[in-house]
């Protein structure tokens, strides 16, 4: 028998059966988890039902997931006009595209892809998906499931991301005034809830907008949830500032760098270095509390399962469809956390960028 097995049967012996009540204790618990992934796969696979138009389908003591089925259009959609749904395909692939430059070693300034992505991704959005010119108009109230949640998702964390650096940058500052307003700022979004920033978003900033001057809800949800989000990016950024050993900065200084150039080659590359996991962390937290506009009547992913679980063909489907999104969040989520951990991985081989900073061509200290 292998050496690595026999190893781990002894420690396993060692660790859940050193004495008779572990032992015991160990093979009841053992009993239970057996138990319950008997249940589950014969709940979710075996007695479940994949086909069918109704309700009438299901199977006592099964899953039906022929609702999530029929209704997978809604799911990943909304209610986006069926024959529009490729505009939402190609919105989708022209945001993945985008992403090419930050694999291209030619392009060594990522951080202006990065300045485009908030340029463009707004515009590719409200042209294809909103309705540009040429194209038939679609209310944003019918955007929903996947797709809404992706796109909450990825604007809200795009904007996010450099207004929680400039704060962390202020609340650090020499400058008494613009270090008092950072300050304000974090703790004011970091001491109130989510939801009554969308609630404020959704109900209450229309009353203050002059009446010739209307702003699409989803764009006041999307900076609602930009400005919540700051506030916690930039208190893991200034972790990472403070993290970053003071002599970095007097060296910075030794050469002649301007602030802004000193940030950009020397303390946020290490920053980033630092905080990547936290950031990986955060990102996930932001992803899943987009199922907060729900409260707003907005159906993301999740807030779409009541509505469609409400047709009189599948009353009572609730779980399926639940469960379902449950496990696409769950997808992403991994997703995400095992792309952090592929770029901790990466960095954490890289030279340290303080040792030997290279300008780029052009640019004068």
């Amino acid at each position: 028998m292998n050496k690595k097995i026999i190893e781990k049967i002894k420690s396993i012996q060692k660790d859940y059966f050193n004495t008779p009540f572990n032992a015991i204790l160990s093979l009841f618990m053992l009993f239970i988890l057996v138990k319950a992934a008997i249940w589950i796969v014969n709940w979710a696979f075996i007695k479940a039902v994949w086909v069918g138009d109704s309700r009438d389908v299901a199977r006592e003591g099964g899953a039906t997931w022929a609702f999530v089925i029929a209704k997978l259009r809604f799911f990943a959609f909304g209610f986006y006009p069926k024959k529009h749904i490729w505009r939402i395909v190609v919105t989708l692939v022209l945001l993945v595209a985008s992403f090419i430059p930050y694999f291209m070693k030619s392009i060594k300034h990522k951080m202006l892809v990065f300045a485009a992505h908030m340029v463009v991704w707004p515009i590719i959005i409200g042209f294809f998906l909103a309705g540009g010119i040429g194209l038939e108009k679609v209310a944003t109230n019918d955007w929903g499931g996947l797709t809404l949640t992706l796109i909450l998702s990825l604007l809200g964390l795009l904007y996010s991301f450099p207004l929680g650096i400039l704060l962390a940058l202020g609340r650090r500052s020499e400058q008494t005034v613009i270090r008092v307003l950072s300050t304000a700022y974090i703790e004011f979004f970091r001491g109130i809830p989510l939801i009554t920033i969308l609630f404020m978003a959704s109900v209450v900033v229309p009353f203050f907008l002059p009446s010739q001057m209307q702003v699409d809800k989803i764009v006041r949800v999307v900076l609602g949830m930009t400005f919540f989000q700051s506030a916690y990016l930039a208190e893991v950024i200034r972790g990472g500032l403070q993290a970053v050993p003071k002599g970095q900065y007097e060296a910075a200084d030794a050469l002649g760098f301007r602030f802004g150039l000193q940030q950009y080659l020397i303390i946020m590359p290490q920053v980033l270095k630092i905080t990547l996991s936290n950031i990986g962390g955060i990102s996930i937290s932001f992803i899943k509390d987009t199922t907060l506009v729900l409260i707003i009547g907005m159906f993301d992913l999740l807030g779409i399962v009541t509505p469609l679980a409400s047709d009189t063909n599948w009353l009572g489907m609730e779980p399926e469809g639940l469960l379902f999104a449950g496990l696409v969040y769950w997808a992403i989520c991994f997703a995400i956390s095992r792309l952090t951990y592929k770029m901790e991985e990466k960095v954490n081989t890289l030279p340290d960028r303080a040792a030997a900073v290279e300008i780029p061509e052009g640019v004068e200290a």
